[in-house]
Formats: structure tokens, C-alpha cells, sequence
């Protein structure tokens, strides 16, 4: 059965030992500034979606600064917003000396992304500004590692899947400097290389991008970081619900790495500006079982004693060829481009893309929750 990973566990837990420091932050009146931007009515239906979920991490951002006694300013522009007032914002609260961290909701619009290097470095809290940034890596790439590595302390096999994207390579990187050589799949990848790991990490936002005939009973942790909102009200992660209960462990959308990747900006926060030595939130993983279990299950039930584990990978369905891979959609999606819909749950397993030629994604412009 499986296990699901809560992040609103790791987020409750993350207030909870950071509240005492409101005390602390409070008299100081100290700020964030989270940046978003609004759609414009007869917007493409897929920046509105991108945007949405902008819209929903933004509100959840205000809630975990306030939570900390940080005046949050929810600075919301419109769709029309030109490079000069977007400047001026970014100048503002780069100069404040009251203002702590900055963050601008990604995707902004593609004529302002440049413009985001205007923002004082030492502010950027989310790792926007990579090399220049203090943090090696987003707070979403970040949460995903730090819920990865209690499942990871054998030197299990990691895939990681939309690798090339802006959270992908934070994760990939973080994954390189502990010691481990995760599988990376990206565009032109056949997915089904996902059934060779014992972790898999999903970070397309792609909805139902990997479903039964990826996701194996093997897999003693599944991350997906997936966040699409849907017209219904309803939100999709890159793994189907028909997967769900498939592997070892799961962390839920919605419910799992958006609430972790707040807990994690909690603890950045509190850690520079308060106290360096500040307790950090961790995750107790749930059972599981090394892959050889598996492999022995399936042997004897082939045909030697009836014993074993039981859950037995069952051999993967054959996956239907799409005329267009989901991580191609995924790409044009994450760089604003075309109006791509991601297959959802029910629609036919797209699990072999194969592309005329490999092609790179772009940095992915928007965060997967």
C-alpha cells in the first residue's frame, strides 16, 4: 500500500519550530516582497493556468512570511505592465533596506525576464539570479532534495525527470554535490528509463506525464512536483491518479512539494536573518523495501515457491506513441510558447516519446509545486 509523503506535514512542522522567533522579527519590521503578474482576459489558456498557479504559490509565500511576523508586500501587475514600472519595482525594493528577500513569481511576461537581474542579489532568496544568488538552488529544488534524502541514504538509483528545466537542474545539482549520479531525462528521452530507478523525481509540470507503465511497485519513493490548476478547481501533478497507488511512498498533489517548498523558504530566511544555528525540518520517511525484494518476488511467483513480497512489479504495458511527447508540450508550456495541452487523466499513456531529434527544453520559466 502505498505510503503518502505530507508536505502540509513538513510545513506544520516547519511553523511550529519557527514560530518562536516572531518575537524576534516582529519589532524589527522587516519585509519580502513576492512579485506576480495577472493574465490578460483573452490570454492563451495555458498562461492563464501558468499563471494561476503563480497566483496560488504567491498567497501561500505571504501566508509563510507573515507566519514568521515579516510584513509581506503581495505586489500584483497587471498584464499590460510595461519594462519601466517593472524596473522601478525591482529597484524599490532592492534599495529598502527594510526589505529582506525579494521574489518575482515566474513565469513573467518574456519581455520583462530580463529585467529580473536587476534585483540585488543578497535579496534573492529563491535563487532566481542561480550564480549570483546566495542559494545554490530554488526553495522547490531544494524542498524536493532535503524530502529525497532520508530514501536516499544507500545510494539507491535517482531519476530525475524534466532535468533541464529551471527546478530540475537545482535538483540534479544538489543530488551531484551529495554524492549521487541521478538518471536525467528530458526531451527525446524515452521515459520508460524511470523503471530502472528506485527514485523517481518528476519536475515537468506536465500533468500525467508518468503513469503505470513508468511507475512501478519498486520505486520506494516517487516526488512529483507537479502543479497545474484545472477549470473544475481541481489540481494535476506529472504522476495520473491510476499510479497513485503504485509505489512505495508518493507525495500527493496538491499537498506534498508546494507546502514543503514554503517550509523550505521559512528556513532560509530564519537561518540568515535570524538565527544560523536555527533547527531544520526533516522528513521521516516510510517504510520500504530495497528493489531486490521485488526482483525475488516476481521470481517466485513465476514459478518457484509461493513466497515473497506482496507486491510484485507487474510487467509494463506497452505505451502508446504520441504525435508529440509530453515533454515537448512540457517545454512549450514552461517557455510561453504555443497553446500545448498536456494530456490529463484517462487520455492514453504517452509514456515513449520519441522525437525526429533530441532537442534541448528551455529554462524552464515557471515553478512546479
Amino acid at each position: 500500500m502505498t505510503e503518502l509523503v505530507s508536505g502540509r506535514d513538513v510545513l506544520r512542522q516547519a511553523r511550529e519550530l519557527y514560530a518562536p522567533y516572531r518575537e524576534t522579527v516582529r519589532p524589527r519590521d522587516h519585509g519580502v516582497a513576492v512579485i506576480r503578474f495577472t493574465p490578460a482576459p483573452d490570454a492563451p489558456d495555458d498562461w492563464r493556468i501558468r499563471l494561476e498557479a503563480s497566483r496560488v504559490s504567491a498567497e501561500q509565500k505571504v501566508k509563510a512570511f507573515e507566519h514568521l511576523g515579516y510584513r509581506a508586500d503581495h505586489v500584483v501587475l497587471p498584464p499590460d505592465v510595461d519594462r519601466a514600472r517593472f524596473a522601478a519595482v525591482l529597484d524599490h525594493y532592492s534599495q529598502d533596506p527594510s526589505t529582506r528577500a525579494i521574489i518575482v513569481q515566474f513565469p513573467p511576461p518574456a519581455n520583462l525576464r530580463p529585467l529580473v537581474e536587476r534585483m540585488d542579489p543578497a535579496k534573492d532568496i529563491d535563487a532566481l539570479l542561480k550564480g549570483r544568488s546566495p542559494y545554490q538552488a530554488c526553495a522547490t529544488a531544494e524542498g524536493i532534495y532535503r524530502v529525497a534524502e532520508p530514501f536516499a541514504r544507500d545510494n539507491p538509483t535517482i531519476a530525475v525527470v524534466g532535468s533541464k528545466g529551471f527546478v530540475g537542474q537545482g535538483v540534479v545539482g544538489l543530488l551531484q554535490e551529495n554524492g549521487h549520479d541521478p538518471i536525467t531525462l528530458d526531451y527525446g528521452d524515452d521515459l520508460r528509463h524511470v523503471r530502472e530507478a528506485d527514485i523517481v523525481i518528476s519536475v515537468t509540470g506536465n500533468p500525467g506525464i508518468l503513469g503505470t507503465a513508468h511507475i512501478q511497485p519498486h520505486h520506494r519513493v516517487v516526488i512529483d512536483s507537479g502543479f497545474v490548476p484545472q477549470a473544475d478547481g481541481t489540481v494535476l501533478g506529472d504522476v495520473r491518479q491510476e499510479a497513485y497507488g503504485v509505489p512505495q511512498n508518493l507525495t500527493p498533489v496538491p499537498g506534498g512539494i508546494g507546502p514543503v517548498e514554503m517550509a523550505t523558504l521559512m528556513d532560509r530566511i530564519v537561518r540568515r536573518e535570524v538565527d544560523p544555528q536555527a533547527p531544520a525540518w526533516q522528513v521521516t520517511p516510510g517504510p520500504y523495501q530495497p528493489r531486490e525484494s521485488f526482483t525475488a518476488g516476481a521470481a517466485q511467483t513465476a514459478g518457484a515457491t509461493p513466497t515473497g513480497p506482496a507486491r510484485t512489479a507487474p510487467a509494463p504495458a506497452a505505451a502508446a506513441p504520441a504525435p508529440l511527447s509530453p515533454l515537448a508540450q512540457a517545454a512549450r508550456m514552461r517557455s510561453g510558447g504555443g497553446t500545448a495541452q498536456a494530456p490529463g487523466p484517462g487520455s492514453p499513456t504517452t509514456g515513449t516519446p520519441v522525437a525526429p531529434r533530441p532537442q534541448v527544453l528551455p529554462q524552464q520559466g515557471g515553478r512546479t509545486r
